[in-house]
């Protein structure tokens, strides 16, 4: 492993990071998702500079030689501070304003709440050179071993709220870049009626994955995927390509089966149904049994049961009234496999050869 040098920067205020805010890379490829501090979590940060509170350390990576992303000639890239950063640029562009209870602790005569930067500019411009000119400690590493700027952000953030996607999205290895790979194909964009927020789609994606890997249908709780990450964070690159190529020609056949925004895919549980579904039909050479009809039928028949079960539970379908219990359990593989048999029964009349659920009918 090589070398890596710490310094901290020259003239650290949050007017200097903005005028250099082109430079910066706000979202390598370790990094956390943005945007997703609350309005009153960005204006405590900038109340904490106003009002002269500490503010932690800022992490940068600088490149021994600048990259070019996105036009932009890049020099630095953040390791730990994305959220703060993006804060101080948005308040300087005039996104958002003080809140409306903001007291400055030096001067009761200052009345400085809900002022935006430029009303600050104009009504107290001292008050906003202060800002300016704020000393940030940001702490500089120049290293050109990108493995351990990773180890380092994953250290920063252990005690954050990180998710588990966007812990395993820090690691070394083939799989992050595998994952990130997969939800770059417009099925994820498209289809699905929910965003990357919180790397949601990076959850799924790690999920699909790690089914590839494994010739029964598998747990995916959390355990086992972040087992699979570490064990995969040394070399395998040739099985993480192939389980990627699988993974990549499923999600390519459910894009063509589903609609835009489905709202078919509004859970998270059912998507890991249908991608063992169209994974099983993959293998039996039976993709055009999946249409978007017969899983259309499938919800209608799952919610006229419901209703059924309602006024006489006695008639309902209890396999069918099982499947909706056990979205509790959507990681378990017991769960999993009895689900996919319900599907099976019910949508394709057994055609994919998921076992029949057990008789457990009272």
């Amino acid at each position: 492993m090589s070398g890596f040098v710490l310094s901290t920067m020259r003239n650290p205020s949050p007017w200097g990071l903005y005028r250099m805010r082109d430079s910066i890379d706000l979202a390598p490829t370790y990094q956390r998702e943005g945007g997703i501090w609350t309005p009153e979590s960005r204006q405590l940060l900038i109340d904490t500079i106003i009002n002269r509170f500490d503010v932690p350390k800022i992490y940068l990576h600088r490149f021994s030689k600048p990259i070019e992303k996105d036009g932009r000639t890049i020099e630095y890239a953040v390791i730990d501070g994305r959220q703060r950063l993006e804060t101080l640029f948005s308040f300087i562009d005039g996104d958002f304003a003080l809140p409306d209870d903001f007291v400055y602790v030096h001067d009761d005569a200052v009345k400085a709440a809900s002022l935006t930067y430029s009303d600050l500019a104009r009504e107290y411009p001292d008050l906003k050179t202060d800002f300016d000119s704020t000393h940030l400690d940001i702490v500089v590493i120049q290293t050109d071993d990108l493995e351990l700027i990773e180890e380092m952000f994953s250290r920063l953030n252990e005690a954050m709220p990180l998710n588990a996607a966007e812990k395993r999205n820090a690691l070394p290895g083939p799989l992050p870049a595998a994952v990130r790979s997969l939800t770059g194909m417009p099925f994820w964009k498209t289809r699905l009626p929910f965003s990357n927020r919180r790397y949601r789609h990076y959850d799924l994606a790690a999920k699909m994955l790690y089914i590839e890997s494994r010739t029964a249908i598998p747990d995916t709780k959390k355990a086992y995927l972040d087992r699979f990450f570490v064990d995969n964070a040394t070399g395998h690159d040739g099985d993480v390509s192939n389980f990627l190529g699988l993974a990549s020609g499923t999600v390519n056949r459910m894009a063509n089966v589903f609609v835009e925004r489905d709202t078919l895919l509004r859970s998270v549980g059912m998507i890991v149904l249908y991608y063992h579904v169209f994974k099983r039909a993959r293998e039996l050479g039976k993709l055009d049994l999946i249409t978007r009809p017969a899983l259309a039928e499938f919800e209608d028949k799952r919610a006229e049961n419901r209703h059924l079960a309602e006024t006489s539970i006695s008639e309902a379908n209890y396999n069918l009234l099982e499947f909706d219990r056990l979205a509790q359990s959507l990681n378990d593989a017991i769960a999993t496999r009895f689900r996919l048999s319900v599907i099976d029964e019910v949508a394709f009349q057994n055609e994919l050869g998921f076992p029949a659920p057990e008789a457990s009918e009272p």
